[in-house]
């Protein structure tokens, strides 16, 4: 309301009756000499003043003029004082505050009664009543003005009268008392209109319009409105014009005329950008990007709200725009493009900036946390973690405590956004019971577009309910709104869903025209997140009816929307948890190939899918090489984990605080990370202009290919088979490539059964210490072979195959294939009848392979940091050193840390590290090995520092617990197989095989293995042999027969 308050003192319309108040004012000051210039003067206003008396029937200025004569020379020089008074405290007003103007006001007050000059006196009460109203003491300020007003009618100067009585009006605007504005604002109407004050009567309809708008009285918001229009064109006061034009197409857009709305906002931010008036360019440059945003057109938005971002940072915060909530709307737009890292950069400045201004211009207020609550819960629904988006929603809630219509849109978004995380879970049931709750609540409500989102949602859980009948209605009432307020991207999505349903009712000729719909709807728009779910729809249905040519194109321009997503995300585990829930598309893809004989083409989908985050990784260190770029990929990967920490601390503090800010030492500490972070965000981005000149592709994150299966194949020798799975939810293929052939095989065996079985298997394997669970291991290591490897035999494809590379996918990443039992007479386990190597994908065990020759390291390093607590890593070592002799390099307890590491690694072409492995699900970046501290280093040897390693070895040996396994997203196997391990971070960094534990390993027997293992690789055998001889020596002894000894154990081959 202040904004409005200000408005009144701007809008001061110079017509010819104000050019004559004016003129006669200034021939009153003339006059206050004793001379004849001062007579002069007196005589020319009192000409003046009688001429506007009889051409406006207003005598007021005649008595004016006639008592200021008649002052004393004395008394006009006190005259003259009050007014220098009053001039000093309105300054002081807008400089020190009400407290400061107060005082020198009074002083004026005084003064201008003294001489009894009712005029002054009332100018002064009515500013006295601004100062009041700027520290929102309402009463104070009605008071005030209503004594100007008072004074003002009884002496007949009818402009004063008109603005107090305005002024009482925006009084009870505030006050949320509708009715007395009106009658007050129509109480000042005449008074403006006998003193030609066309100006304040078009800032009172203006403000009328204003609080009808803010009230839900359309009707009277559009009259008051055209009124003021009218009014200001007719004195061509453009900037005033094109204020009223923006809050018209306010009402427009909240109306759902957004055709008209955009017109208004246009008209009106060509004047500002005429005028240079760079507070209201923001303001309508934001006001555009909500707009466009409603229309679904996210790269108008885009635009829009970073040059308003542009120029707020320029200016800083005004009263009707601020940089962070620009921000936060920017980060949602930014989001629905598919820029999910801009997203969350957008979002963590966003807070940033609204915590440092502590509510000052809107930032930092319960209100606009709130919306960047929201907004937080919206990305965290984006990336899958339904949890953290639960969390956000409730924050919202809480905070958007207000009683107005701006706190009552962000509960009920967040209402909407809770109903959403219920419907994620699968909780149908809730989800309709919230919605219609909501629904009932919204009624008749100016939240047009939750309306049709809330419908939409509740069509989609009828539908999981099969309740067809009230979801077709729910979600056709969805359409019919969207399309009415031409929000193309919400129809095409709520066109998808009623596809959705049409296809599951068997429709399928009906649910193809929808989805054909959907995408035609999206032809100039960009929305990735609902362009790959038509793509993928439509798909479904052609490949139903056997199109599966179609089907194919339709899945390949989903997949491509999916990656342009994730592509853009900087972290990893980032593009993981956006693709957990949408890797299915990848899998029916490859079962679309495979129906139509493309069995290549088929098994290049399956590598696209498992091999995207690695590649992504291995084309980074590819164009980011040592020799190249020096210590750029060094400080690249430290600013990344320090960001990912720094996200994580800031994600955790503030979905379980609710506090705004203060001087408690959490708040101070979160706003520090949050400075922190944006600091690490601006030196990321400079770095990557940094390393542009030395390596482009690199800073524009180029991804690696994935290889054609012709490449696979002739990297095979003749006794080499790979052995791919690709796990679906209603089957599982598993691609098998030779020398001379790839074949696709369906395995009958659906993600589900699949999943359990695994999991039955392993609690089977990692207790050997309880009888009931040392038995009964075989029977489903049995089931699995028959399940994985038995159709493979029986195809004839393995027929004199001695070794196996096997690509694992999804659960079967922890199932050690080396112990399934193969039925007859005698079982064999897989172990005895082959090699047995491990690939994360066999594009990058090909992007590996061909990697640059690197000088050969000598001799063997071996560490075991904490041989009190692992007594069995000394025996471990010494293997190594009875294995390599004067070529081992053998550190124990203390000399074996971290520095030492990063010093002798790099040179050996072994490396065993007999140590504790701790994975962190949360942030697998930082999963790590124990190593000793000193020298600057922590110990702690982590997955992103692995990654910046440079090193030589033949064999990297990771002898510690679960190190062959990552950290997942969602669970523990994340679907797309985006690991971000220590396994793989050692291959990366250079080494040649990797062997690591699939479970944590017991020290005593381990020592045993790693003695047979080196053993083997001292008498001349190649690694996948020793390690292969080793299991089956185990195997043999009764006391370490139990796969639980030695089926851990896995190789990874990189070359």
């Amino acid at each position: 309301m202040i904004h409005i308050l200000v408005r009144l003192s701007i809008v001061a319309l110079v017509s010819s009756q104000g050019r004559a108040r004016w003129a006669i004012s200034r021939l009153m000051d003339a006059g206050q000499t004793d001379d004849s210039v001062g007579r002069a003067s007196f005589d020319a206003a009192a000409r003046l003043a009688a001429v506007y008396a009889t051409a406006w029937s207003d005598s007021y200025f005649v008595r004016r003029v006639a008592r200021a004569r008649a002052l004393s020379v004395a008394e006009r020089a006190a005259s003259t004082t009050a007014d220098s008074l009053l001039s000093a405290g309105n300054a002081t007003l807008k400089t020190s505050g009400a407290d400061a103007a107060m005082v020198i006001l009074r002083q004026a007050l005084r003064g201008f009664a003294a001489v009894n000059d009712t005029t002054g006196m009332a100018i002064v009460i009515d500013n006295m009543g601004i100062a009041f109203f700027y520290v929102n003491e309402m009463d104070s300020a009605e008071a005030y003005f209503a004594r100007a007003f008072d004074l003002s009618e009884r002496t007949g100067y009818q402009i004063m009268a008109g603005n107090a009585m305005g002024k009482l009006a925006i009084v009870s605007s505030v006050r949320g008392d509708v009715e007395q504005a009106k009658d007050r604002y129509a109480r000042a109407k005449p008074f403006r209109e006998r003193s030609g004050d066309l100006g304040g009567v078009a800032a009172d309809q203006h403000n009328l319009g204003l609080l009808a708008s803010e009230h839900g009285d359309r009707a009277t918001a559009h009259q008051a409105f055209n009124e003021a229009l009218a009014t200001l064109r007719s004195t061509g006061e453009l900037e005033d014009v094109a204020t009223v034009l923006e809050n018209m197409g306010n009402l427009a857009r909240d109306e759902g005329n957004y055709a008209a709305a955009d017109t208004l906002y246009r008209q009106s931010l060509q004047t500002f950008r005429d005028r240079g008036n760079a507070v209201s360019t923001a303001s309508l440059l934001e006001d555009l990007g909500i707009l466009a945003t409603l229309r679904g057109d996210f790269p108008a938005a885009v635009p829009s709200y970073t040059e308003a971002v542009g120029i707020l940072k320029r200016i800083g915060p005004t009263p009707s725009a601020n940089e962070s909530t620009v921000r936060m709307r920017l980060s949602l737009a930014r989001a629905s493009m598919g820029d999910l890292q801009g997203a969350r950069m957008e979002l963590d400045h966003a807070e940033t900036l609204a915590r440092r201004r502590h509510g000052r211009g809107g930032e930092g207020t319960p209100l606009s946390l709130s919306r960047i609550a929201l907004a937080r819960g919206d990305l965290s629904m984006t990336f899958n973690r339904f949890a953290d988006a639960e969390r956000y929603y409730a924050r919202a809630y809480r905070l958007a405590s207000g009683k107005n219509e701006l706190d009552a849109e962000v509960r009920h978004w967040a209402q909407f956004g809770a109903a959403n995380v219920a419907f994620r879970r699968e909780n149908y049931v809730s989800t309709r019971t919230s919605l219609a709750r909501l629904l009932g609540t919204l009624g008749d409500t100016i939240e047009l577009d939750l309306v049709p989102q809330a419908h939409l949602l509740m069509g989609q859980a009828s539908m999981r309910l099969g309740d067809t009948l009230a979801a077709r209605a729910a979600i056709g009432r969805a359409i019919d709104t969207l399309h009415a307020l031409g929000n193309i991207a919400g129809e095409a999505d709520a066109l998808a869903r009623l596809g959705d349903l049409e296809a599951g009712s068997g429709a399928v000729q009906a649910a193809e025209t929808l989805y054909e719909q959907g995408l035609q709807r999206l032809t100039a728009r960009a929305a990735p997140g609902i362009t790959w779910s038509l793509h993928a729809g439509l798909a479904r249905v052609l490949r139903r009816r056997n199109a599966l040519a179609d089907a194919a194109t339709q899945l390949r321009a989903a997949i491509g929307e999916l990656e342009r997503v994730s592509g853009g995300l900087l972290l990893e585990e980032h593009r993981a948890a956006f693709q957990a829930d949408k890797w299915d598309v990848y899998i029916e893809l490859a079962q679309v190939e495979r129906a139509r004989g493309k069995t290549e083409a088929a098994f290049e989908t399956s590598e696209r899918l498992r091999a995207r985050q690695m590649l992504d990784l291995l084309a980074r260190g590819r164009v980011a090489g040592r020799q190249a770029m020096g210590t750029l990929a060094g400080r690249e990967q430290d600013l990344r984990r320090q960001m990912a920490e720094l996200s994580r601390q800031i994600d955790t503090a503030s979905a379980t605080r609710d506090g705004l800010r203060g001087g408690e030492a959490t708040g101070a500490a979160l706003a520090q990370t949050r400075a922190a972070l944006a600091q690490a965000q601006d030196a990321y981005e400079a770095l990557l202009l940094e390393v542009r000149e030395t390596s482009p592709a690199y800073a524009a994150l180029v991804r690696g290919e994935t290889a054609p299966a012709r490449d696979v194949m002739q990297a095979l020798t003749p006794d080499e088979a790979l052995l791919e799975y690709l796990v679906g939810d209603s089957t599982t293929l598993v691609f098998v490539v030779t020398r001379d052939s790839v074949t696709a095989l369906d395995l009958g065996v659906s993600r589900g059964a699949l999943a359990a079985l695994v999991d039955f298997a392993r609690t089977r394997l990692v207790n050997p210490t309880n009888d009931a669970a040392r038995r009964a291991w075989r029977a489903p290591l049995r089931r699995l072979y028959g399940q994985l490897v038995g159709p493979v035999e029986a195809s004839g494809l393995l027929a004199g195959k001695q070794r196996l590379i096997v690509a694992p996918h999804a659960e079967l990443h922890y199932l050690p294939f080396a112990a399934l039992v193969q039925p007859g007479m005698p079982e064999q386990l897989l172990v005895e009848r082959y090699l047995i190597e491990y690939v994360p994908s066999a594009s990058v065990w090909l992007q590996l392979r061909n990697r640059p020759p690197r000088t050969p390291g000598g001799g063997a390093l071996a560490l075991a940091p904490r041989p009190e607590a692992l007594p069995g890593s000394q025996a471990e070592v010494a293997a190594v050193r009875r294995a390599y002799g004067d070529q081992a390099r053998v550190l124990v307890g203390a000399p074996a840390t971290e520095r030492a590491f990063r010093t002798l690694a790099p040179q050996r072409e072994v490396v065993h590290l007999a140590t504790h492995g701790v994975l962190n699900k949360h942030n697998p970046l930082f999963s790590f090995v124990q190593l000793g501290a000193g020298g600057g280093e922590d110990g702690r040897l982590e997955v992103h520092e692995v990654y910046g390693l440079s090193l030589q070895a033949r064999l990297l040996v990771l002898s510690a617990c679960q190190t062959g396994v990552a950290g997942g997203t969602m669970a523990d196997v994340p679907p797309g197989d985006d690991w971000v391990g220590l396994v793989n971070a050692f291959l990366f960094a250079g080494a040649a095989n990797v062997l690591g534990t699939l479970w944590p390993v017991q020290d005593a027997s381990t020592a045993r293995f790693m003695g047979r293992f080196y053993d083997e690789l001292g008498a001349g055998r190649s690694e996948p042999e020793a390690l292969a001889l080793a299991q089956r020596t185990a195997l043999r002894e009764t006391a370490s027969s139990h796969p639980f000894y030695w089926a851990g154990f896995t190789l990874v081959r990189g070359n």
